[in-house]
């Protein structure tokens, strides 16, 4: 006889002994999930962003799936990325402090830019030091078939 949550095996104890003992296990049923608000989903997202938990820690603590709260990050990534690109300019900004602002922007994304170019001119040089004093071809042929 078995009821749902559980489940009977038969286990011999002892070959030379005829008689069978019978073991039964419960099997614990999971608790079905239960929708998360938006403010506890943030809470989880934040404390594996700043390090305080991991995901499979989180996952336990909250009784939550880890592919769910991998998700829940995704999108949360998703939203800030639009909402900040939106929030650059405020609503009750003038004109002149608008213009104040993009050039700054200007200003820091030509920094940016001029440092990976460094960075870059930096990493050809090394590859052409490292090809004539090793006699390696590091480069990869332009038009070779990927295998």
């Amino acid at each position: 006889m078995s009821r749902p949550g559980i489940v009977c095996h038969q286990r011999q104890e002892n070959k030379s002994n005829t008689s069978k003992k019978k073991k039964a296990t419960i099997v614990v049923r999971r608790k079905l999930f239960d929708k998360v608000e938006e403010q506890t989903k943030i809470k989880i997202v934040e404390e594996i962003k700043r390090g305080m938990i991991s995901c499979l820690g989180a996952s336990r603590k909250y009784r939550v799936p880890r592919n769910t709260i991998k998700a829940w990050a995704g999108k949360l990534n998703l939203t800030t990325l639009l909402n900040a690109n939106n929030s650059s300019t405020l609503p009750g900004m003038t004109q002149s402090q608008e213009s104040k602002l993009l050039v700054k922007k200007i200003h820091e994304l030509s920094k940016a830019l001029e440092l990976s170019q460094l960075k870059n001119l930096a990493l050809e040089t090394m590859i052409e030091v490292a090809e004539s004093d090793l006699h390696i071809k590091i480069r990869k042929k332009r038009g070779t078939k990927q295998s």
